[in-house]
């Protein structure tokens, strides 16, 4: 089981970017379809190894790890395309080409609308529609998958079992992935304190939480924050889906993370590396992609993004 979390409770938590998930509660089953050009046809891997060098200059290039960050603590060599296509990476197909959401548990108005705006945007990030099931109760967890935090108190659900016994065996044989989202604390087992999620990448399930976001009801800031924190961590932990390692070159949405402030110093948008491997592995129009992106980022206050988008989007549209 591929997972990237805390270290035990006694350490500094080491986390992959804070793990939380899309959409919830009754939406349509055909929601989030995104829009493509009926005479699109996907780009080569040559024209999107000629994208990659095209878009380089707008991104930034890291320089060493500070004391604390993702990199000063992990040794990891990165990803480039190219060794991606040889890893033979998991991809949409015409059989394998949803996103499943199964909510566990309650979400108050402002957490639903939270995961409703996620859910697009991961629709937009990834071109493939998200179809969300009826959500569970947590009454159908037994005792011994549940604990209250001994120090801090908190309701906890186990990760565990959450992924064997409620996902793995109710995988839609049309899903990509399925993922459960909560709105309670999560761990993995004795010695953790917590985990904001939690995925096995081979059985394609996952489970997250949001339980540690802010409270998007405090304020108009309080929310946009955590719209923002759920759509990264979203992405992110998708991008891994699409069997993408962390980057270990650029300023990138799929940078590893050690802390909540190092996720929130990182932008959403990927690096041209990564950029490609999306677009290979969807199949997506990459202008519409972008397109679409501004728009959602316009609507929701995700300032950061939209200048850097646009400069992409004008590079790809010449």
């Amino acid at each position: 089981m591929q997972h990237f979390l805390p270290q035990p409770s006694f350490k500094i938590p080491l986390f992959c970017v804070l793990l939380a998930w899309i959409a919830c509660f009754p939406i349509s089953a055909d929601a989030y379809q995104p829009d493509r050009q009926p005479d699109f046809r996907p780009l080569s891997i040559s024209a999107l190894k000629k994208t990659t060098k095209q878009l380089k200059p707008i991104n930034k290039v890291l320089g060493d790890p500070q004391p604390g960050q993702w990199l000063a603590h992990q040794k990891e060599s990165g990803q480039s395309f190219s060794e991606y296509l040889r890893s033979r990476p998991l991809t949409l197909t015409p059989s394998r080409h949803t996103l499943y959401v199964q909510p566990i548990g309650k979400f108050d108005a402002s957490q639903q609308e939270i995961i409703k705006l996620s859910s697009e945007y991961l629709s937009i990030y990834f071109s493939c529609p998200v179809k969300v099931l009826d959500p569970q109760s947590e009454k159908d967890i037994p005792a011994t998958a549940k604990r209250i935090h001994p120090a801090q108190g908190n309701h906890q659900l186990l990760t565990s079992y959450l992924l064997e016994k409620q996902l793995a065996p109710k995988l839609p044989a049309d899903a990509f992935a399925l993922i459960a989202f909560t709105a309670s604390d999560l761990w993995p087992g004795d010695g953790w304190n917590f985990v904001f999620g939690y995925a096995s990448f081979r059985e394609r399930v996952g489970v997250w939480s949001l339980s540690r976001f802010g409270d998007p009801a405090n304020d108009a800031e309080s929310f946009r924050r955590c719209l923002e924190r759920t759509c990264k961590l979203a992405t992110h932990e998708t991008g891994h889906m699409f069997s993408i390692k962390h980057c270990t070159r650029y300023a990138c949405n799929m940078q590893g993370s050690n802390s909540l402030q190092e996720s929130d110093s990182q932008p959403v948008h990927l690096c041209p590396e990564c950029h490609a491997k999306i677009i290979f592995a969807t199949q997506a129009d990459p202008v519409k992609r972008i397109d679409n992106l501004i728009s959602f980022s316009q609507r929701h206050g995700l300032k950061q993004e939209i200048e850097f988008l646009q400069k992409a989007k004008k590079i790809l549209d010449d």
